[in-house]
């Protein structure tokens, strides 16, 4: 940490001060402590790490990781990079309310913010809680991801479920992202995920910019998956179907469908707009859609959307499919995946929507079709 408090009860920044030296000699003989847990401090003069203070003990009420040179880097550029933007970022704030320490605090067109620039992994629970903790002060929660920790960024990426955490979306019009920041460059990344085919390989639109920018509405540029998809289905029919992960499928696909797995009908398995929502791959999760509540209807009959989806939840409970917990994402829902699907397949020409929740199926099925 780089802001400590005197016996006086005033605050001293590391960052104020140039030089080692400037920070020797202001700093001999003082005792210094932490603003939020009051225990003594002890200044850092490696050579390693920027000239920092840290707890005896490494225990703090207000944090519960030790810092990196990588993170001790990163806050400090964050906070440079937001002062030369707004009047008043504290570095190291220290919130009473939550018992929590921001690495960078701002208040800006009445609004609060704090930045966690996060360079380690937590917990589920432990990034939720602290996100809770915010908001409940009323304080907007930035989460910023260290460049470091997504490595070399480029149109295909694996996110894995800590990372997929930082996705946020502010409205029902905004697109999802991940703010990412490199201290090195002092660049802003706003990666925006266009598709993913499964759990690991996820195609994303990248957007850089030098200033940080609260609820973007960047046009990303859209990424060319279609191809690499059409490639990834055929192969998931011929190849990846038959893997011991999807037995529990292949067995309900014999058992109900009277069909193989490998000849599941062509309608599942189509791009949706918030396929993030889902941790189930999207052939998987619309394959147990399908075969439940569409396969099985005769044709012309009727389609009801709450059936639809106790179905889908009875799956959900049944742990057939898994929802990405998204604690940033604060419109929607996974129930939008859902009907962005059912509305594919009328435009497809598998389905016709009648009412907003009632859909007549009125294409038979084809389920030894090739793709």
């Amino acid at each position: 940490m780089f802001v400590a408090k005197r016996k006086d009860g005033s605050f001293f920044s590391l960052l104020d001060w140039k030089t080692r030296e400037e920070v020797e000699r202001l700093t001999k003989g003082e005792q210094f402590f932490c603003p939020a847990c009051h225990r003594t401090l002890q200044l850092k003069h490696g050579q390693v790490k920027k000239v920092h203070f840290a707890h005896m003990n490494d225990s703090c009420n207000a944090s519960s990781e030790s810092e990196t040179t990588y993170h001790l880097e990163g806050k400090a550029k964050l906070y440079e990079n937001l002062l030369h933007s707004y009047a008043n970022p504290k570095l190291e704030h220290y919130i009473p309310s939550t018992h929590q320490r921001a690495d960078v605090y701002m208040e800006a067109e009445n609004q609060k913010f704090a930045f966690e620039f996060q360079c380690s992994s937590i917990s589920k629970s432990e990034f939720s809680k602290r996100t809770q903790l915010y908001e409940s002060s009323h304080i907007k929660p930035i989460w910023i991801l260290g460049k470091e920790k997504l490595g070399n960024i480029q149109a295909q990426m694996k996110f894995s479920p800590f990372q997929w955490q930082f996705l946020q979306r502010h409205t029902p019009r905004s697109s999802p992202y991940i703010l990412s920041f490199c201290p090195k460059s002092t660049q802003f990344y706003y990666l925006y995920p266009t598709f993913s085919f499964n759990t690991s390989t996820t195609y994303i639109s990248i957007v850089t910019s030098k200033v940080w920018i609260d609820n973007p509405n960047f046009t990303p540029p859209k990424a060319s998956w279609r191809e690499h998809f059409l490639h990834y289905k055929k192969k998931w029919r011929y190849v990846y179907s038959l893997y011991k992960p999807h037995n529990y499928l292949r067995k309900y696909c014999y058992a109900k469908m009277n069909i193989p797995l490998s000849l599941f009908p062509a309608d599942i398995g189509l791009p949706v707009p918030s396929f993030y929502r889902m941790h189930t791959p999207v052939i998987e999760w619309q394959a147990w859609l399908y075969f439940d509540s569409i396969f099985h209807t005769p044709l012309h009959s009727i389609i009801h959307v709450p059936t639809v989806i106790q179905n889908f939840k009875r799956r959900i409970k049944n742990s057939q499919i898994t929802i990405r917990e998204l604690p940033l994402v604060k419109a929607g829902s996974y129930e939008d995946a859902i009907m962005e699907y059912l509305n594919a397949l009328v435009f497809i020409g598998a389905l016709k929507r009648e009412t907003p929740v009632v859909y007549r199926k009125i294409k038979k099925e084809l389920p030894f079709s090739s793709i």
